[in-house]
């Protein structure tokens, strides 16, 4: 009878023996499960059964009469030979298989296993895979080829396997195998990228449909091998671009046992402060644990471990935003960094040693903010004015330089319309967490009433894409006293992605005229009346995309929004007749809708007039919450309760740093709790940091104070609901 190991905290470990496979012949795997299981602190380890290196995907680290072994392995079983020595040190052993990179040559002797392209060249001939290789179809009979490896591979007796993919890429897949499963089902050959024929979003539809399916056929070839294993894949983060390579979560979290995806740090590009965090609140809303991936590698220096800031940064994230630690790495790093494991053992101990305070655990949070894939997979907005863009660059010397830019390709438009999307679900983000308002994540597939009833806001950032279903279940929430926030084109467009007006009146809004001209200079909105410490007068900054709205009568508009601006130095163009803001009741319920798209301007610039906006708007929506954090912004807050032990876990998580990646910590002083109860709570402590603690009752408060918090801390309160 399984024990369902991996329902409890779990913290999981890949050490990499790249390139230099052969020296595991000659390993003391007594000594090597020790290191981990003692020197890492770690409960479940990866371990190599098919090769993620130079393509060798064909080639196991175990013997099979089915599969070739590493050349230079022999007679050598590395499954058979360590798993036995990591389950005496109670470490679950997972076998990595890499289902995405394959060597030319390999498939060349199996012709119709590629993933083709709509020009009928192989994917991976036309863009290599990490520069050579190329990847396989899943509906192809390479489906069968893996079914037969993971069955091996679960054989040696290990717990369970992990995909590396499959993956179907971008302009893919138009095989053979492909074309007739398509043809069967919707009468018709694959169409190619048209977001005008309702056959291609069907397309869309039907490549991630089948990554599902392959998924759900992997796990009943394990399950034929051992019942209690575990199965899952690198299902991708948050970006709303995953249609591009068939990856939603919410098709394939039924097949598998953890929702699992990348969020790596790389030196030289954009970094979001949250991304940890962010990824572990996406991943944990599809209803299965969920696992953040974190390289402990430096990025592209494969072969030198991270800063060690950073990576007790990660695993800080990851745990207070309810998902389990991954950390991987190249053994050779630690030639340079001997003591490299310290960093990560630090939290690896403190959450082994804690394990019951992150069991049986559930989100006590009153706000959602909706991660829509369907707007991901479907929104290609109406607006014409969105994909006209004047934009001055920075001025230099006196010379401003003012450029117009068209969009005119409907793919160019579309991936513009997800740059938008993810820019406005990464800005409300941070705006949540800033204002230490604990919040969850939810899919499309939780708009049901169901669902929705648990929270009192519902954010829709952007989210233009809402099914008859859903819409329904969210006008149900609001009329029963739930509050709701959209911004820009939210709920505009239904499941399908075509334009609708059904939403709109759940936001004060009578009727769309358009959108304004897209343009990053001066452009304003201006308080009409006295509101959220904006004086009556008062311009107010607002981001480069706003639509022209009519409110309806009875809908409030305490700001409106000037005419715009094509480039600076010219006088203020007129108020218009459209509001900046609308506030209104709904039924029992309150609604906040602002016309431009203020995640995407607060996360492009930071604005603090914006924050001030949303924490404005939050507060009208969110007027009686039980909890309050004082602290600096940079500090986040996440609240679970554990009812069997009638407590409440408060995570604290000090963001603060010099930069990226992370070598110092800025410490946080005097945090101040304000939490409403039924009665005093028995007992209020702090797991981690040692800072002083201390708890009192003011009226109907329970007020906490933490004198200091240095990186992450978990404050207790027992005997509360």
């Amino acid at each position: 009878m399984s024990d369902q190991w991996w329902l409890k905290p779990v913290r999981m470990l890949r050490v990499d023996n790249a390139p230099d496979f052969d020296s595991l012949k000659h390993a003391d795997f007594a000594e090597m499960a020790r290191n981990r299981a003692e020197d890492w602190r770690i409960n479940c380890e990866w371990v190599m059964g098919s090769f993620g290196w130079e393509g060798k995907a064909y080639l196991t680290s175990f013997q099979t009469p089915e599969f070739d072994t590493w050349p230079g392995y022999g007679n050598f079983d590395y499954l058979r030979s360590y798993v036995p020595e990591a389950h005496r040190h109670g470490i679950h052993v997972l076998s990595y298989l890499n289902m995405h990179w394959f060597a030319y040559d390999f498939a060349d002797q199996h012709p119709g296993w590629e993933q083709i392209t709509q020009t009928g060249e192989a994917y991976g001939r036309l863009h290599p895979l990490y520069g050579n290789g190329t990847t396989l179809c899943v509906n192809s009979p390479w489906r069968d080829w893996a079914f037969t490896m993971i069955r091996e591979a679960t054989k040696t007796g290990i717990d369970g396997v992990f995909l590396d993919g499959p993956v179907v890429f971008p302009d893919s897949c138009y095989c053979e195998s492909c074309q007739a499963l398509f043809r069967e089902q919707h009468g018709a050959a694959i169409p190619h990228e048209d977001w005008r024929d309702p056959l291609w979003r069907e397309f869309i539809e039907f490549r991630e449909d089948s990554v599902a399916r392959f998924l759900a056929d992997a796990r009943a070839a394990m399950k034929s091998v051992n019942p209690d294993g575990v199965i899952f894949l690198n299902g991708g983060n948050w970006p709303p671009g995953a249609w591009r390579v068939a990856r939603d979560i919410q098709k394939v979290s039924p097949h598998e046992d953890f929702n699992g995806a990348e969020a790596f740090f790389h030196h030289g590009r954009h970094q979001n402060d949250y991304e940890y965090m962010m990824a572990a609140k996406y991943l944990s809303a599809g209803d299965k644990p969920a696992v953040v991936f974190m390289h402990y590698m430096n990025g592209s220096w494969h072969y030198r471990l991270i800063d060690p800031k950073e990576v007790q940064l990660g695993i800080a994230q990851t745990v207070a935003g309810g998902a389990n630690p991954w950390l991987a790495f190249i053994r050779s790093a630690l030639q340079s960094q001997p003591t490299g494991n310290e960093p990560p053992r630090e939290m690896f101990a403190f959450l082994d040693d804690h394990a019951e305070y992150y069991t049986e655990t559930e989100s006590a949070a009153e706000v959602a903010v909706l991660f829509s894939s369907g707007t991901g997979r479907h929104y290609l907005s109406a607006q014409e004015a969105i994909f006209r863009t004047s934009a001055s660059a920075r001025e230099e010397n006196l010379v401003v330089d003012i450029k117009q830019h068209s969009v005119e390709e409907l793919s160019a438009r579309k991936k513009q319309c997800e740059t938008l999307l993810s820019a406005a679900c990464e800005g409300y983000f941070q705006l949540l967490a800033r204002a230490h308002v604990p919040f969850d994540v939810i899919l499309d597939q939780d708009l049901t009433s169901g669902k929705l009833d648990r929270y009192k806001v519902l954010i829709l950032p952007d989210a233009t894409c809402l099914t008859g279903e859903a819409l329904t279940a969210v006008r149900r929430f609001v009329e029963r006293g739930g509050s709701l926030l959209g911004s820009f084109e939210a709920g505009m467009y239904d499941g399908a992605g075509e334009p609708t007006t059904d939403a709109l009146d759940l936001f004060g809004i009578d009727g769309v005229d358009g959108a304004f001209p897209v343009a990053r200079v001066d452009n304003y909105s201006q308080a009409v009346e006295d509101h959220w410490g904006f004086h009556q007068g008062c311009l107010i900054e607002r981001g480069p995309y706003a639509l022209q709205v009519r409110p309806s009568a009875g809908a409030q508009a305490p700001a409106m929004l000037h005419g715009p601006m094509d480039r600076p130095y010219v006088p203020l163009k007129p108020l218009t007749a459209y509001p900046a803001v609308l506030l209104g009741e709904h039924g029992q319920g309150k609604t906040a809708y602002f016309a431009e798209a203020l995640g995407v301007f607060f996360n492009e610039t930071y604005m603090s007039t914006a924050e001030q906006r949303f924490q404005a708007a939050l507060e009208y929506l969110l007027s009686d919450s039980y909890i309050h954090l004082d602290a600096p912004r940079v500090v986040t807050m996440n609240v679970y309760r554990q009812p069997q032990h009638k407590r409440l876990l408060l995570h604290l998580v000090n963001n603060g740093k010099d930069a990226r990646p992370v070598s110092e910590f800025l410490p946080a002083h005097d945090l101040t709790i304000r939490l409403r109860t039924e009665g005093r709570p028995v007992k209020v402590y702090a797991l981690r940091e040692g800072e002083a603690v201390s708890a009192s009752t003011d009226d109907s408060n329970v007020v906490i104070c933490l004198s200091k918090l240095t990186l992450y801390e978990v404050i207790v309160v027992e005997g509360v609901e």
